[in-house]
């Protein structure tokens, strides 16, 4: 009896502590609205969802400027790597977007209010299959 009322004590720690571990990831991981991502006034790594409101590429630069709208209609420019995501998902000009709904990762800049891109999460994908990046 005290070794099964031991090896309870032992999972019911367990329990709580893979309970505490996977409640700090879900809210560490939470997405962010444009508009919350826009009240920052430090440089912070963020995970932003919005509504894509339009694209350009700068070949030149060779950058990709994501223009995404929050739900209150506040509006942030995410720039990324244009070679990122050539890599990732294929030619630009051959990218398709969910316009309602894009994700995206990145290092937000306050003082330039930019998200430098670091990946995108959801919401832009090839029309054509894309064979995994060799590494």
């Amino acid at each position: 009896m005290k070794k099964s009322l031991k090896l309870f004590s032992v999972a019911v720690a367990l329990f709580i502590v893979f309970a505490g571990i996977g409640y700090y990831a879900v809210k560490s991981s939470a997405y962010m609205d444009v508009s919350q991502v826009l009240k920052l006034d430090h440089r912070a790594k963020v995970t932003v969802r919005g509504y894509l409101v339009g694209t350009q590429y700068d070949a030149q630069a060779k950058k990709l400027y994501i223009l995404l709208e929050g739900k209150d209609g506040s509006k942030l420019v995410a720039v990324a790597d244009a070679k990122y995501i050539e890599d990732k998902y294929g030619p630009i000009q051959y990218l398709q977007w969910d316009p309602n709904n894009v994700v995206l990762q990145g290092i937000y800049d306050p003082q330039h209010k930019v998200l430098v891109v670091t990946d995108i999460l959801e919401g832009c994908h090839s029309n054509y299959g894309q064979p995994a990046a060799r590494t």
